[in-house]
């Protein structure tokens, strides 16, 4: 494998790794031992959320640096398996260039779960978690087709590249819409336990985690950026629920 598509492929695979939700240190090492297998003993590489820059320089050649720009984030825990899985092999197997391409786009079009599988976890997670928080089965009931509905304005906002500050406080603010509209009507009897429910299924729980683990890894840049992004997430969840409450309670009395 050249130099060109040794680092080519290192930040195909790095990139990947960073937008479904792989902690920065694991996308800076599995990045590394990749060069290290191919016979590049010196490689530099620095990743945050935002941007992956690598620098690799063989003997006798001049070194190389490739810088990628990072613009959507989620979370498919299935993909970084399959990364993980194939920079095992590349590191045992030194596999050659176009195999390697074949099995990167076949991960990249790896498709997740269904949009009604989507949907159904989202209603369950509500459920689940409003009988966690002590909320009885009618509670349950109305964070289940609440949770569903969240799921639903979700992917048609993600679908349009809002802005996820915006998304979470859209989604807030419809969660609490139903949830004061299911008291009001006498559907539930618990309002705060419907909300506390819902919203869990919006809370970004694998950031926050990832951010602490960066942190102590000594990422500090990267740590204190997820924990930003995860900081502003929660506080948009909560504007959201907050503004429905404010204007709704007076007008229903709940």
């Amino acid at each position: 494998m050249t130099t060109t598509e040794l680092i080519t492929t290192a930040m195909d695979i790095g990139d990947m790794l960073l937008e479904n939700g792989a902690e920065t240190y694991r996308v800076e090492e599995s990045m590394y031992r990749i060069c290290h297998a191919y016979g590049v003993k010196t490689a530099e590489i620095f990743a945050v959320p935002t941007t992956i820059i690598i620098t690799v320089c063989r003997k006798d050649e001049a070194p190389i640096t490739l810088t990628k720009r990072i613009y959507n984030r989620g979370t498919d825990l299935n993909k970084v398996d399959l990364l993980n899985t194939l920079c095992r092999d590349m590191c045992i197997n030194k596999s050659p260039y176009d195999e390697v391409t074949a099995r990167i786009a076949e991960i990249r079009n790896t498709e997740p779960y269904s949009l009604g599988i989507q949907i159904l976890g989202f209603a369950f997670v509500a459920f689940f978690f409003t009988l966690l928080f002590e909320g009885n089965f009618k509670d349950a009931l109305v964070a289940l087709v609440t949770g569903a509905a969240i799921k639903v304005v979700f992917n048609q906002l993600d679908r349009i590249k809002t802005n996820p500050f915006f998304e979470m406080m859209v989604l807030g603010a419809i969660t609490a819409c139903f949830a004061q509209l299911s008291v009001h009507f006498q559907l539930a009897d618990n309002m705060d336990k419907i909300i506390i429910g819902t919203i869990m299924s919006l809370v970004p729980g694998i950031a926050i985690t990832n951010s602490m683990r960066d942190i102590i890894a000594g990422d500090l840049l990267a740590g204190v950026t997820k924990a930003v992004e995860a900081l502003l997430i929660g506080t948009g969840i909560a504007v959201g629920a907050a503004i429905a409450l404010t204007l709704l309670r007076p007008v229903l009395g709940v």
